[in-house]
């Protein structure tokens, strides 16, 4: 009777839907799932550098060590070998006490477990969703290429989600000391969610402000603790500003590659940052996000599309952001994809959200297929459109992040004037 129930038995529509998620979850896990059982493990190569990084800590060497040797000189950003703060890797010894094969094995599955743990934090607070709603976030999911590509690769973009989507949930609940300890763990991993601060700065969070900080400089502690001073400083006086220098190549899709791809549009395949006119067109599109944010905070409610607000415009403002970090945006999604199915999206939202998929999930498969199979040239206007088409291809992860922050911040004021609708009769009364 339960097994009825879960397929909607006997409806047709339900059992239908029951069917397509099956569908979908079998293409996933054949996808993603079954090579883990397979002879041979995944190469997944960032992980690789994570534990290579962990070796090094555990046996008193320098994390960064493949680093120093492979690093490309005139952009630090393209290069292989572990790039993140010690913490990060200090995490990780457990997995050196396993051979490699098992430990890419137990960290495919714990990165995409991660996802998952994510998204059931996101529906306790928002409540289960329906068999279609269901449906949609399971398509986004097993066409999702951000997600695809940390699978892959074993980034760890998926571990930032869900601390991102915990310190979202207390949030809302008013946990600020947990929620401070979560975004401050996540900056530990990656510094990027340190762009939060001026968020809840303007909020004036104080006690989760307090704990993030307690927490990064725990995390700092641990790092020195673990590894030298002269690798921490090495991280954070020479490697950092190289890779916070913003690099244009194809891969970033931060406000500053994008600016610099506008600027240079050679860096799209060699890299390189395209200075002052990158900066000129970077820095007041940074400082216009940031007003947008805080614009429409309001420090007297806690609305759970304010903070996706915030956490959709990380990947803009940060100066790095491959592919991989968009995996955090599956956390805004998930809410609009909510909203739709609630009926508190217009149709002009909805075509939105649609576009915004697409450009996740449809539109990189043909970037990296005109790649490998650049279109021919084409005498007079087709050709122009062929070369918009590709140009319009290679920036589909920033043009979908940009309608996901878009779409968040319509759907804010949405709830905020309907709010102030329904105040508005109370108060006359």
């Amino acid at each position: 009777m339960a097994v009825r129930r879960l397929l909607g038995w006997p409806d047709p529509g339900q059992v239908a839907l029951s069917a397509l998620i099956g569908i979908l979850l079998a293409f996933y896990a054949a996808r993603f799932l079954l090579p883990l059982l397979a002879p041979q493990a995944p190469r997944a190569d960032d992980f690789q550098d994570y534990l290579f990084a962990a070796h090094q800590i555990a046996a008193g060497g320098d994390p960064y060590a493949n680093f120093i040797r492979n690093h490309v000189p005139w952009d630090w950003s393209l290069s292989s070998g572990y790039l993140y703060p010690p913490a990060f890797a200090v995490t990780l010894i457990p997995l050196t006490w396993v051979s490699n094969d098992i430990a890419v094995r137990l960290w495919l599955f714990l990165i995409q477990a991660a996802v998952v743990a994510s998204l059931v934090i996101v529906y306790r607070v928002i409540g289960g969703p329906r068999r279609a709603e269901l449906l949609a976030i399971v398509a986004v999911l097993t066409t999702f290429f951000p997600l695809a590509n940390s699978v892959y690769a074993g980034a760890m973009n998926s571990l930032l989600l869900l601390l991102l989507a915990g310190a979202w949930a207390c949030w809302q609940r008013r946990q600020d000391l947990a929620g401070g300890v979560l975004v401050g763990t996540a900056a530990i991993f990656k510094l990027f969610p340190l762009a939060l601060l001026p968020y809840l700065v303007w909020r004036r969070h104080w006690k989760l402000i307090g704990a993030l900080c307690l927490t990064g400089a725990a995390g700092l502690g641990a790092g020195l603790i673990v590894t030298s001073l002269d690798h921490n400083i090495y991280y954070f006086r020479d490697m950092l500003p190289h890779l916070a220098a913003g690099t244009g190549y194809r891969e970033n899709q931060s406000l500053a590659g994008f600016t610099a791809r506008i600027c240079q549009p050679s860096t799209a395949d060699a890299g390189g940052s395209a200075g002052w006119c990158g900066r000129v067109l970077d820095w007041p599109l940074t400082l216009g996000l940031l007003f947008i944010v805080l614009r429409v905070t309001s420090r007297t409610s806690r609305s759970g599309l304010e903070f996706a607000l915030a956490i959709s415009a990380l990947p803009l403002v940060s100066s790095v952001t491959w592919s991989f970090h968009l995996v955090i945006l599956i956390l805004p999604i998930a809410l609009l994809i909510r909203l739709a199915f609630s009926g508190n999206l217009s149709r002009t939202a909805g075509r939105f959200l649609i576009a915004a998929w697409l450009c996740f999930s449809v539109l990189p498969g043909l970037h990296y297929l005109l790649i490998v199979h650049p279109l021919p040239h084409w005498p007079g206007l087709l050709d122009v459109v062929l070369v918009g088409v590709t140009r319009l291809a290679s920036e589909a992860y920033f043009i979908g992040t940009v309608i996901v922050f878009a779409s968040i911040w319509v759907a804010l004021r949405n709830e905020r004037q309907l709010q102030t609708a329904a105040q508005t009769p109370a108060l006359a009364a």
